[in-house]
C-alpha cells in the first residue's frame, strides 16, 4: 500500500506563507494592544476625575491641594489625598507609560513603587501656590528653544487649579512651593470647565511646574536612578504617552542625560480629564498649542481657569 506525504517543497511553501502572515499581523496585534492600553488609561483618567469631583463635594466645592506638607519632608501628593474616593492604587499605574516597577528605570523595586504612585498622573498647581517657577512665572515659549519655535517667539501664559496645604508652623517651602496654605480653586470659579485640565499624564504629581516652565526639559532629581524615565529629560507638564507609533517615549528627550539646546516638542497624544469630569485623548500639540487672549496676554486655553 502506497503512503502519501508532503514534499519538502510543499512544507517550505507553507512555512513561508505562515511567516508572511505573521509579519503582516504581528504589527497589527501590537497596535491593537497599544490602543487597548490607551482605552484603559482613558478609563483610569475618568475614574480619577470622578474621585476628585467627589472630593469637592466634601470640601466646600474646592479641589484637593496638589500636595500637602505635614512637616518639612512629610509629603502627601494629591494621589494620597484622593484614595478615600479612588479606593484603588492600581489606576495610578498608567498602562501606556514606562514600567515603573522596572529596576532599570528607577534603581529598585521600592523606588519603582514610589514613582508608580507619584509620577504617572499629575494635577496642575496654581501659580500662586508656587514660588514663581524658576523666576519665569508660568510661561511657555522661553523655557527652551523648541518652545520658542512652537510659539513663534511669543510668550504664552498658563495656570492651574490646585493649591498647596502646609501644616501650622511649617515654613519650609518644599520643592518650590509657598510655605503657607494657598487654597485650590472651586469648581464654580473655573470659567470653562469642559476645557480645563484637572488631571493628566505627567512625569510627576505636579507636572514639575513648581520648578520648571511647561516647555522645559530636565530631570526631577540629579541622579538618573531616582527618575521615572531614568536619564531621559522629561518635558515639564503634560506628557504625550498615548500614541500607537511612538509608544511611551513620546514627550521626552532620550539623547542625553543633560539638558540639550533644542529638544523636540512632543508629537504624540496625551490623556487627561477635564474639570467637568470627562476624559479626553488629544494631540499634545493641540492641547498645549490652542491659545486665546486674556487682557494683554496670550494664554493656553486648557490651562487658564479664570
Amino acid at each position: 500500500m502506497k503512503k502519501s506525504a508532503f514534499t519538502l517543497i510543499e512544507l517550505l511553501v507553507v512555512i513561508a506563507i505562515i511567516a508572511i502572515l505573521a509579519a503582516i499581523l504581528f504589527p497589527v496585534f501590537a497596535q491593537a494592544k497599544r490602543a487597548a492600553k490607551g482605552t484603559v488609561a482613558l478609563s483610569d483618567a475618568k475614574e480619577m476625575g470622578l474621585a476628585q469631583i467627589m472630593y469637592t463635594n466634601d470640601y466646600d466645592d474646592q479641589f484637593s491641594p496638589v500636595v500637602e506638607f505635614e512637616t518639612a519632608w512629610a509629603v502627601q501628593p494629591w494621589e494620597y489625598l484622593q484614595q478615600p474616593y479612588m479606593k484603588s492604587w492600581s489606576i495610578l499605574l498608567d498602562p501606556t507609560g514606562p514600567d515603573a516597577q522596572a529596576s532599570t528605570q528607577t534603581g529598585s523595586a521600592t523606588n519603582g513603587q514610589q514613582f508608580a504612585l507619584y509620577g504617572m498622573w499629575g494635577m496642575p498647581p496654581r501659580l500662586a501656590a508656587t514660588q514663581g517657577n524658576s523666576n519665569l512665572g508660568y510661561t511657555f515659549g522661553q523655557g527652551s528653544a523648541a518652545g520658542k519655535a512652537m510659539t513663534g517667539g511669543q510668550i504664552w501664559h498658563y495656570d492651574g487649579i490646585a493649591g498647596v496645604a502646609n501644616a501650622p508652623g511649617d515654613t519650609f517651602g518644599w520643592a518650590g512651593y509657598q510655605p503657607y496654605n494657598v487654597p485650590s480653586l472651586s469648581t464654580t470659579s473655573v470659567s470653562s470647565p469642559a476645557d480645563q485640565v484637572m488631571i493628566g499624564q505627567a512625569p510627576e504629581f505636579d507636572f514639575l511646574w513648581a520648578g520648571d516652565a511647561a516647555d522645559q526639559f530636565g530631570l526631577l532629581f540629579g541622579s538618573c536612578t531616582f527618575n521615572l524615565y531614568g536619564c531621559d529629560n522629561v518635558i515639564s507638564g503634560l506628557v504625550a504617552r498615548a500614541n500607537d507609533n511612538d509608544g511611551p517615549t513620546v514627550g521626552f528627550n532620550s539623547l542625553s542625560p543633560f539638558f540639550t539646546p533644542n529638544p523636540a516638542m512632543p508629537t504624540g497624544r496625551t490623556i487627561y480629564c477635564c474639570v467637568d469630569g470627562h476624559a479626553k485623548s488629544s494631540p499634545w500639540r493641540q492641547v498645549m498649542g490652542t491659545t486665546e487672549t486674556a487682557g494683554a496676554q496670550t494664554v493656553i486655553k486648557a490651562f487658564w481657569p479664570n
